[in-house]
């Protein structure tokens, strides 16, 4: 957990605001800014360890623009999980609000390691990106981000392309080579020379490279 998380809440409504804010502060002790507008929010975040944002201050297209101008910290939104496709949103509680559940998410996030490093990235499963210096950030397919946690977990070792196959695909999904082939092609591009191996019929990481 972040020691004084700080969580920026962008809620439009201004008695809805009030109340989650209050909670939040008095039950989990968080430090919170109230924002209610997409401007504040776009300069506030870089600030924050959070944010929670409202789906009625159009929160799925705010969420998108936070992660193209590059700002990586944990997006909640409150709507409609159907909304969150696409948005680099890492969560959703439902409307009406119950206010435990939103808390209890928050915790959650917090808790989330910030990223692994692998090259000159950090990888956020969660979010399925690689996020650089100055702001860059690279997004991954549910594939290529499968493939990438799966070879970090092995801590530099060798996995064979079967165990790739059979535990991002699934066994008996009648995929051939040629299609894990076709993705760490597209892996290596994202990543950049010299950080994804391939060794004795299977491929591993160069996490420090």
């Amino acid at each position: 957990m972040i020691p004084e998380p700080r969580i920026l809440l962008a809620i439009a409504d201004a008695p809805l605001s009030q109340g989650v804010a209050g909670h939040l502060r008095q039950v989990a002790g968080w430090s919170v800014t109230e924002v209610a507008v997409v401007a504040e929010v776009l300069e506030q975040a870089p600030n924050h360890h959070l944010a929670v944002i409202d789906e009625a201050l159009d929160g799925p297209a705010l969420c998108l623009q936070l992660r193209e101008a590059g700002i990586a910290l944990p997006l909640l939104l409150l709507g409609a999980a159907a909304t969150a496709r696409c948005c680099g949103i890492e969560a959703v509680v439902p409307k009406p609000l119950r206010l435990p559940i939103l808390a209890a998410r928050i915790r959650e996030l917090l808790s989330r390691p910030a990223g692994i490093t692998i090259g000159r990235w950090r990888f956020d499963e969660g979010r399925s990106v690689l996020d650089g210096a100055g702001g860059a950030m690279v997004r991954l397919t549910a594939k290529e981000t499968a493939i990438l946690a799966r070879l970090h977990r092995a801590e530099g070792q060798v996995v064979g392309r079967d165990t790739l196959l059979d535990e991002v695909w699934g066994y008996g999904a009648g995929i051939d080579t040629h299609t894990l082939e076709t993705h760490i092609y597209k892996l290596r591009r994202k990543l950049g020379g010299g950080v994804l191996v391939s060794e004795n019929g299977g491929y591993r990481l160069e996490e420090k490279a």
